[in-house]
């Protein structure tokens, strides 16, 4: 019969529990691997009082196994994720973060209130955002489990196992970066989205996201390779040293090999005791020698130890102290928006023939376009005519 855990009423009431058992769950996380913390070892720590151990577990907090006591997978992914000593790669996350994204967009492109619209802009953002640091985290994990697994696995079949599954999971996230860049440079809701400054914003970091994340993973991908070349040439060696043990154990390793010989003409300096003759100056010699000083810098230029002489830098001409200045020219959306509504044309028209004491392209005024139309949208009257402009076809708009 299936226990109804209770449930905290507040985040407070969460995180004081949290923060007066942070003894107990500090133990039992640092045991998560062992599964090795008895009851006897919580009720030293929380001096005898079964009472407080029950509500962590009334609570979801903490569930008995047997005689030990292990942490709920809630909380113990969340201590993981947030202390960042997860193992786990979890590509689904980020799979499911693309796919709230394409709804989201799907979502946003459909509605006409517009404070819906802004609650969808604003969910928008914040999935891509999770996309691409989801993204990263999976390659930093994959990297330190690539790591992990060909230092620390004693099987070499399991650790050679463990490599080609990392290696899947490898070409998954580059399959998911992919199909994420693809939906940024090919849906035609971003080209509308990249007007608000916050998402254009986002959507370079996204990008720079994607970019480190290419780069560790060729770097895992090279690794990968390494070490299951490396594993190779350890199981090819350990066969070897296998067969070496039995023709010695059946008495016939000197008849059917030539280890003597080999061993006899080898002579490596490894295998040698290193000497070391420790050599200490004179203080005052190194002081008064100017000899000993010559020495001692070629030893330190050997050594790449070198000591650059401090001179006065040279004094600044008159170009150097000549006042130079650039001026960078900025469109102000708000001073165009007010100078059309001052007017009678349309907004693409009235864009096209504004001053802006600066040459600009068609495309920067298609931008400008739907920038003021998606910062005014109660103040734009959108009719159902169309006009043309070159290779650009936009309705007319002209203001309320």
């Amino acid at each position: 019969m299936s226990t109804i855990l209770s449930q905290f009423r507040t985040l407070e009431d969460l995180v004081n529990c949290l923060n007066k058992e942070r003894k107990l769950l500090r133990d039992i996380f640092g045991d998560r691997k062992t599964h090795v913390y008895t009851m006897d070892l919580a009720m030293e720590l929380v001096e005898h009082r079964r009472e407080r151990i029950q509500f962590l577990i009334d609570y979801g907090v903490i569930h008995e196994s047997g005689s030990f006591l292990e942490l709920e997978d809630i909380y113990q992914k969340f201590f993981e994720e947030v202390l960042d000593v997860n193992e786990e790669i979890n590509i689904a996350s980020v799979k499911e973060c693309i796919d709230s994204l394409k709804e989201n967009i799907t979502y946003y492109l459909k509605e006409t209130n517009e404070k819906r619209k802004c609650q969808y802009l604003y969910t928008i953002r914040k999935k891509l955002r999770d996309t691409g640091l989801r993204t990263l985290k999976n390659v930093i994990d994959l990297k330190r489990n690539v790591d992990t697994t060909y230092k620390q696995e004693p099987n070499y079949e399991i650790k050679k196992q463990k490599l080609k599954n990392l290696d899947e999971k490898k070409t998954g996230i580059e399959t998911l970066i992919k199909e994420c860049e693809k939906l940024i440079d090919t849906d035609k809701a971003f080209f509308l989205l990249t007007s608000d400054p916050h998402m254009a914003r986002t959507i370079v970091d996204v990008r720079n996201d994607f970019n480190d994340a290419y780069h560790n993973l060729y770097a895992v991908e090279k690794q990968i390779i390494e070490y299951l070349h490396l594993i190779e040439q350890q199981n090819i060696f350990l066969k070897k040293i296998r067969h070496l043990k039995y023709l010695r154990d059946q008495l016939t390793i000197k008849e059917n090999t030539n280890i003597l010989q080999v061993i006899s003409d080898k002579s490596p300096l490894w295998m040698e005791n290193r000497q070391y003759n420790k050599m200490r100056l004179s203080i005052n010699m190194i002081q008064s020698s100017d000899d000993m000083a010559v020495i001692i810098r070629r030893v330190g230029k050997m050594q790449g130890v070198i000591r650059k002489s401090r001179t006065p830098a040279p004094p600044l001409t008159k170009d150097d102290l000549a006042e130079n200045t650039s001026t960078l020219t900025e469109i102000n959306p708000q001073e165009v928006w007010n100078a059309f509504k001052a007017g009678s044309n349309d907004l693409f028209s009235f864009i096209l023939s504004y001053d802006y004491k600066q040459e600009r392209t068609l495309a920067q005024h298609a931008v400008l376009f739907c920038q003021l139309t998606v910062q005014h949208p109660e103040e734009c009257q959108i009719t159902e005519r169309y006009a043309t402009y070159k290779t650009l076809e936009f309705p007319l708009i002209y203001a309320k």
